[in-house]
C-alpha cells in the first residue's frame, strides 16, 4: 500500500532532528496534479505519542483528497493545521487564462491592453514555456486540456466524475489521432465523431455520451476557450445539440425481447452470502460486509464504500441508527438510510476505535479508485459461486453488484411498503409526472423508512 513503511507504529513518519515528519507517497494518479512524488508534512513535534495522532489525522485527510484528486474533483491539498500545497499555474494555464480575459474583453481598448499584457507574460517565460503560453493562448490545445478544471468547477458526484472523464477522454483521443485540436472543433468534426463512434451505441448510452460532450462545450464557451459561431448562445452546448438521431421502436417480434438488468434471486444471495468464499482469504470480510450492507440498505456500491464513521449516527425519531449519506449522483441520493437490525455487528465491529473521518472499509482508503477495485473482485467473487446471467449479444452480464439494490426494492415491494417510501430508502429521484408527489408532499419520515428496512430479510 502507498506510503507504508515497514516500522509499525511509527510508518508514515521520520524523526529528523528533534522534529517528527509526516512522509507519504502520492499514488500514481494525483502525481501529476500536484507534481510530486512524495507528500512531506513539518509535524513540529518531538512528542511520538502527539506525532501519531497528526499522523493518523493527516493519513485520513490525505487518502480522502488523494482519491479526489485524482478523480479531478480537487486541484490542491488542504491538510488541517497546514497552508494547501498548491501548484503556480503553469504557462499553458497561463495562456489559458489570457485567452479567457480576451474573450471577455469589455470593448477594443480593453482587448488590445490584454493582448499587449499576454505577450509581455509570455516575453518573460523560457522558450521551452513561451510555446505552450501561445498554443493555450491561440486555443491550440488537446480537446481535454481544460476538462480537470470542468470536472471541478461541475459538482458532479464522483462516479459521474470518472464517468464524464471517460468519455470526454474518448472523444479527446479520437481527436489527437486525427491532428483535430480544442479550437478546430466544429459542427463538421463533431458529427463525424457522431457517425464513427456515437451512433452505433445504444440510444440510451448515446444520450449519455452526448450529454457530456455538451456540458462541457458549455464551460468551454462560457469561460472563453472556444469560439461559438455569430448567433450560438453559450447555453446550447454547440456543436453536439442536434447530434442525435431518434431511433424510432421497431416491431417486437417472438424471442426478440431485449433483456434487461435485473435484481438478485434468492439463490444467488445465498450462494454469495453462504458457499466458501473463493478468493483471497484477506477480503472476505471486506467483502461480505460491503454486500450485505447494500442487500439491506439499498445502497449503491460507491455510497457503501465510503461511508465515514462519523456518517453513521442517531437520525430524527423513529428512524434510529442512520447511514447518513451527504452526496450522491443526484439529489435524492443525499438522505439518511436507517441502519438494518441485522448490520449492527457489522457497523460496531467497523466503527470501534476509529476517528470520525476514517473510512468504515478502512481497506479500501488507499485505493486510486476503491469502486473499481471492489467491483473487479465482486465480479471473480460471484462468477466463481455461479452468479452469473450473460445473454449473447447482452455485452455484460444481466447480474451485478447493483443488483442487490434491486433486490432490496423488490423485496421491500413485496412486502407491501409503498413505492414513494421504497425510493426516498434507496435515494430515487420523485416521478416528475407525479406532482402531488413530486411538490407538494414531504418526504418519508423516519420510522417509515425504518419500516421499510426492517421489511427486507436475508435468509
Amino acid at each position: 500500500m502507498a506510503g507504508k513503511s515497514s516500522k509499525g507504529a511509527e510508518r508514515l513518519l521520520k524523526l529528523r532532528g528533534n522534529s517528527w515528519w509526516f512522509r507519504r507517497q502520492v499514488p500514481k494518479a494525483a502525481r501529476l496534479a500536484l507534481d510530486r512524488e512524495w507528500l512531506l508534512v513539518n509535524l513540529q513535534t518531538s512528542d511520538v505519542v502527539r506525532a501519531k495522532r497528526l499522523r493518523d489525522d493527516l493519513e485520513a485527510a490525505t487518502s480522502l483528497q488523494f482519491r479526489q484528486i485524482a478523480s479531478g474533483t480537487r486541484t490542491a491539498l488542504e491538510l488541517p493545521g497546514f497552508a494547501p500545497v498548491k501548484l503556480a499555474p503553469s504557462a499553458a494555464e497561463r495562456g489559458a487564462l489570457s485567452r479567457a480575459a480576451f474573450a471577455e474583453a469589455f470593448d477594443e481598448e480593453e482587448a488590445d491592453l490584454i493582448a499587449f499584457a499576454a505577450e509581455a507574460e509570455a516575453d518573460a517565460l523560457k522558450p521551452s514555456q513561451r510555446k505552450a503560453f501561445y498554443d493555450a493562448y491561440a486555443g491550440r490545445v488537446d480537446v481535454d486540456h481544460h476538462l480537470n478544471e470542468y470536472l471541478t468547477k461541475a459538482g458532479l458526484a464522483e462516479k459521474t466524475v470518472n464517468e464524464r472523464r471517460g468519455l470526454i477522454g474518448r472523444f479527446a483521443q479520437w481527436c489527437r489521432e486525427k491532428r483535430v485540436k480544442l479550437g478546430r472543433v466544429d459542427r463538421r468534426s463533431a458529427g463525424r465523431y457522431v457517425s464513427e463512434v456515437i451512433d452505433p451505441m445504444h440510444p440510451a448510452t448515446q444520450t449519455k455520451h452526448l450529454s457530456a460532450l455538451r456540458s462541457y462545450w458549455k464551460f468551454l464557451a462560457q469561460r472563453g476557450h472556444v469560439t461559438l459561431p455569430q448567433g450560438v448562445s453559450l447555453d446550447m452546448g454547440w456543436p453536439w445539440n442536434g447530434q442525435q438521431i431518434e431511433k424510432r421502436g421497431k416491431r417486437v417480434e417472438r424471442g426478440s425481447r431485449q433483456e434487461t438488468e435485473r435484481p438478485f434471486t434468492d439463490d444467488e444471495v445465498a450462494a454469495l452470502l453462504d458457499k466458501p468464499f473463493p478468493l483471497n482469504a484477506e477480503f472476505e470480510e471486506l467483502m461480505r460486509d460491503v454486500l450485505k450492507i447494500s442487500l439491506l440498505s439499498g445502497m449503491r456500491q460507491a455510497e457503501v464504500l465510503t461511508l465515514w464513521v462519523e456518517e453513521v449516527r442517531e437520525g430524527e425519531s423513529g428512524a434510529g441508527l442512520v447511514f447518513d449519506i451527504q452526496q450522491g449522483k443526484t439529489d435524492a441520493a443525499a438522505r439518511k438510510v436507517p441502519v438494518h437490525p441485522d448490520l449492527m455487528e457489522i457497523v460496531e465491529r467497523r466503527r470501534r476505535g476509529k476517528g470520525g473521518k476514517e473510512w468504515l472499509f478502512h481497506e479500501l482508503a488507499d485505493q486510486p479508485n476503491p469502486g473499481d477495485t471492489y467491483g473487479k473482485r465482486f465480479k471473480r467473487w460471484r462468477e466463481a459461486v455461479g452468479v452469473d446471467d450473460k445473454r449473447e449479444g447482452v455485452r455484460r452480464s444481466l447480474v451485478n453488484f447493483h443488483s442487490a439494490r434491486r433486490w432490496f426494492a423488490t423485496k421491500a415491494d413485496r412486502a407491501g411498503i409503498r413505492e414513494a417510501v421504497i425510493k426516498d430508502v434507496i435515494g430515487h429521484v420523485p416521478d416528475k409526472k407525479n406532482v402531488t408527489r413530486a411538490s407538494y408532499i414531504a418526504a418519508s419520515s423516519g420510522a417509515q423508512m425504518r419500516e421499510c428496512v426492517e421489511a427486507v430479510k436475508v435468509g
